[in-house]
């Protein structure tokens, strides 16, 4: 394998803020869309975890590989990587083809130090996104009403409001890694009851959300692709980023 190949699913957000990584920072990506009801064997023998993104790099020049129980030559003498922020710091930082103006400028905030902003992701991922998921899936916790796991998820969204209110990306002036890991799983947010969402006191980041939805990077890696079969047609690329 000398392409790396990544194992997405679209409306996920965790491999929606990697695509935006690697879109941005310059990729050039075998992209296998799977079906989450459906995941294949190939993504399974990759990672146990059985979550995407998974992202199959080749490995160091030095042999460091990571070994594979399968009989799929093309996934062969590469890294595994199945967590989406690490996905993101190889698009940054590692990714050979990346482009090191934009790549290094990314991450580069003006209004946040590197600890806060890993301190914001990680109350995102871990604190944010299990309140999403009650709130998204609030019939699967009856012990409460979908408006109380509203309100438990307001204080991180609040958060996000007053660092907004100052500046109008999480960064800074313009859109970079800590608005592109954090503002998927606010979408997804949104969209549980967008008139409920709409009608929050929280306008800077109802913008914010807006602007960042409509730019054309995230248009450019929200693109459609046909799930993925290992028998199938030849694969789609995720090229770089867009003009």
């Amino acid at each position: 394998m000398t392409t790396p190949i990544l194992y997405s699913f679209r409306r996920c957000p965790y491999a929606m803020r990697a695509r935006l990584a690697l879109m941005h920072c310059g990729a050039q990506c075998i992209v296998r869309e799977v079906s989450l009801r459906n995941k294949p064997v190939e993504m399974l023998n990759a990672s146990s975890k059985g979550t995407v993104p998974v992202l199959l790099v080749p490995a160091d020049d030095n042999g460091e590989s990571t070994a594979l129980i399968n009989n799929d030559s093309s996934q062969n003498n590469h890294r595994v990587l199945d967590e989406s922020i690490d996905i993101m710091h190889w698009a940054m930082n590692e990714n050979p083809l990346r482009d090191k103006q934009n790549a290094n400028g990314w991450q580069t905030t003006e209004t946040m130090n590197t600890d806060e902003v890993d301190a914001l992701i990680d109350q995102n991922d871990f604190e944010f996104k299990e309140q999403l998921d009650k709130y998204k899936y609030s019939d699967r916790h009856p012990e409460h009403t979908q408006h109380f796991y509203l309100e438990q998820a307001m204080p991180f969204l609040e958060q996000l409001e007053i660092r907004l209110a100052k500046s109008p990306y999480l960064g800074g002036s313009q859109f970079r890694f800590p608005d592109a890991a954090i503002l998927p799983f606010v979408r997804q947010f949104s969209m549980v009851d967008q008139k409920a969402f709409d009608g929050l006191t929280l306008p800077n980041l109802q913008q914010w959300l807006a602007q960042g939805l409509k730019s054309d990077l995230f248009v450019s890696v929200m693109i459609k692709y046909s799930i993925w079969h290992a028998q199938g047609d030849e694969e789609p690329l995720l090229f770089g980023r867009c003009a």
